[in-house]
């Protein structure tokens, strides 16, 4: 019952693969190898831990009502969500992430193996499955840069001097090495 996984709600009806079984760690290891060495997730996310994997099976009448996820748990801080879709939008109907970013309303139902990571902060609910299984992947990266503002700030830095040293030919200029230092000596600040 997914309801043992957050305790004392009322809006949460789901069922969940069970922590501590074979498959679930050989599945939450693969997930966590995976978003570690991804560079796309890693230029985005700048991830200190990835934790708390979930895998989820909403099936018909089932659901997870509005609510924000903790910001923090004894196992780390959660500072970005993310869940990745494992079966078919086909294959149920209802069971849309719906996502609250302020003044807009996201529903978001993704292909096997495709993944929406946003800010824990963000008001969210999985909407009832009327017919089917929704099967997900969720879980919980603490980043090593914690605000949402300054994560972006540098992974935008980033982005830009791959795209101005592409522009170059990939050779090293004594102007991409000094935007490299100013990003390393920025985003030295943030780390502990």
């Amino acid at each position: 019952d997914g309801k043992s996984t957050a305790k004392g709600s009322t809006v949460k009806r789901n069922l969940q693969l069970h922590f501590g079984t074979e498959q679930y760690s050989k599945f939450s290891n693969e997930i966590i190898n995976f978003l570690e060495n991804d560079y796309h997730i890693k230029n985005y996310t700048f991830p200190a831990k990835i934790f708390n994997i979930l895998f989820t099976r909403t099936g018909a009448g089932m659901f997870y009502g509005p609510h924000t996820d903790s910001p923090y748990l004894t196992t780390g801080r959660r500072d970005l969500s993310f869940t990745i879709f494992l079966n078919e939008p086909k294959d149920y109907k209802g069971g849309e992430l719906i996502l609250y970013i302020s003044p807009e309303k996201k529903q978001i139902k993704l292909n096997p193996g495709e993944m929406i990571i946003y800010p824990t902060k963000y008001l969210h609910e999985v909407k009832e499955v009327t017919e089917g299984e929704r099967m997900v992947c969720v879980g919980w990266i603490e980043s090593q840069i914690p605000r949402d503002d300054d994560r972006e700030s540098l992974s935008l830095m980033r982005r830009a001097i791959s795209e101005i040293s592409k522009e170059l030919g990939n050779t090293t200029t004594p102007a991409i090495q000094n935007l490299n230092n100013s990003f390393n000596n920025i985003y030295k600040r943030f780390l502990n």
